[in-house]
């Protein structure tokens, strides 16, 4: 059998302490403990969360359906089963015995209020688009669900892994606690959180899922600074530390820490195609030809085709939906001729923003400079805490350089970011053949077809795009003693399995 490690006492935050009330559960010399340091969250309500630590909803709410970590492979959760003959009738079957939080059961009709949500004009839902196919739900009974869409869409399925689409209850009051009293059925319950500084979630003793989740409490301490949570790992105050880089990861694992990679995370340099410079093709084409990714991948101490990947499009390099296409080569002559040509002969200045804390934000913003820079583009840089840069920067500057998580169906990563309606459309990208090519791969049954529309859509986005696409690991560090960490690419931890071993 293996030993559980415990862990004594509450733990210093930096200059800080959380606040624990014991309330009736196990005495804290007792109790398992597994401790993170994490991101500062902005907004989690789920319908508007913008995806800053993962770790608190991913353990407050469920889904209807999981990939599994690992594999990718969609797995049941809330809906234990689902069926379409067509791709436009969905009937799902749901897990009968789940409760929420508050002890109300979970049933069809929270299914329904969630997905309705997505289309309430008040709420301002990241996932409408997405669901404004879903023409008619029915619920027949407590736990079936049939859904009726607009349109075929073979792969609809993969929209309910979507990290905005946890399940909420149909009868709690989210518009007034949704964001600092959470409430979900999943495999912890929130008991405090101190905004900008920590979380305190507590086991779900009524949890659906037998024998999770394996310990007592989980703390999240929200620290705007990575160096400063690798920091706390070393010291021993957390015993998990994601969204580290390459430097982090060499020094800890030099001293004795478990590195785990559990898949690859964008970082898309957007150029906003409705605004100078780069409303003019000929400005984003010379940018790209100022590109050189042995450079990218030496300034994230990686190595480009094993580590890290480049390319001009929205797909991942390693992706089966990937169409290679040949690198055009760094050219600075090429550069400067389409800068000339578009009106710039003795180059200009452009802000490029970005989240500083960001894992390789730094590091690729400043190589983007050097690179660029004999071509006649002065990058100006503007490096922010990332909770700052998605508040009040993100989506309206010239240039952004943006962290962003997989998606296993890249339709979805398509029709949130590059879609002319888009809520995610951070390069203002509007071009009537992406539209219509988005649309084709979303409603295409034949996969070889789907496939012939991935390659023109790539093509195009080679040709005339708004993005240049650098694929880096995602690097979570922790204790030799955590054990059973999974965090599938729907970037969601499932610290329900976790537990610390001695």
């Amino acid at each position: 059998m293996k030993k559980l490690l415990v862990v004594l006492t509450a733990v210093l935050l930096l200059s800080g302490t959380m606040s624990l009330g014991a309330g009736g559960q196990a005495p804290e010399e007792e109790k398992i403990i597994l401790r993170e340091a994490s991101q500062v969250p902005g907004l989690i309500f789920p319908p508007v969360w913008d995806g800053q630590t993962l770790s608190l909803n991913a353990s407050i709410y469920d889904f209807l359906v999981e990939l599994e970590h690992g594999t990718g492979a969609l797995v049941p959760s809330l809906a234990k089963e689902w069926s379409t003959p067509d791709g436009k009738v969905w009937t799902l079957k749901l897990r009968e015995g789940v409760k929420f939080h508050d002890g109300s059961d979970f049933t069809s009709e929270d299914v329904r209020y969630t997905l309705e949500l997505t289309q309430d004009p008040d709420v301002g839902h990241l996932k409408k688009a997405d669901f404004e196919v879903v023409e008619r739900i029915e619920t027949p009974d407590d736990y079936t669900v049939v859904l009726y869409l607009a349109e075929v869409s073979p792969t609809f399925i993969y929209q309910l892994t979507d990290y905005h689409m946890c399940m909420l209850s149909s009868e709690y009051d989210y518009a007034s606690k949704g964001e600092m009293e959470p409430m979900g059925t999943g495999p912890f319950v929130l008991k405090q959180m101190v905004p900008k500084e920590s979380a305190l979630l507590v086991k779900n003793e009524d949890y659906w899922n037998p024998g999770l989740p394996k310990v007592d409490e989980l703390r999240i301490y929200f620290v705007p600074d990575i160096d400063a949570s690798v920091s706390m790992l070393e010291a021993g105050k957390v015993d998990v530390c994601p969204f580290i880089n390459a430097i982090h990861k060499r020094n800890l694992e030099d001293k004795g820490f478990k590195i785990v990679s559990p898949y690859q995370d964008y970082r898309f340099i957007a150029m906003a195609a409705d605004r100078d410079p780069f409303d003019d093709n000929r400005v984003r084409l010379a940018m790209k030809y100022c590109m050189d990714p042995e450079m990218l991948a030496a300034a994230c101490q990686a190595e480009l085709g094993k580590d890290v990947y480049y390319n001009e499009g929205p797909i991942q390099s390693i992706m089966a939906q990937y169409y290679d296409i040949p690198f055009r080569g760094r050219d600075i002559d090429k550069a400067k001729s389409l800068l000339a040509e578009a009106g710039y002969p003795d180059g200009l200045t452009v802000e490029l923003y970005y989240g500083s804390d960001h894992p390789y934000g730094q590091e690729l913003a400043q190589t983007l400079k050097e690179l660029s820079a004999p071509a006649g583009f002065d990058l100006d840089l503007k490096g922010y805490t990332r909770d700052v840069y998605l508040a009040q920067y993100w989506m309206n500057g010239p240039m952004l350089l943006t962290g962003w998580g997989p998606r296993v169906d890249p339709s979805m990563l398509l029709k949130l970011a590059y879609r002319s309606d888009g809520p995610w459309n951070e390069s203002h990208m509007n071009d009537p053949q992406i539209d219509a090519l988005i649309d084709k791969i979303t409603m295409e049954v034949d996969d070889v077809q789907r496939q012939r529309y991935y390659d023109e859509l790539q093509i195009a986005f080679h040709e005339r795009g708004t993005v240049i696409n650098f694929q880096v690991p995602f690097f979570v560090a922790m204790r030799q003693e955590v054990m059973d960490y999974r965090q599938p690419p729907t970037f969601m931890n499932q610290y329900e399995y976790a537990y610390l071993e001695e």
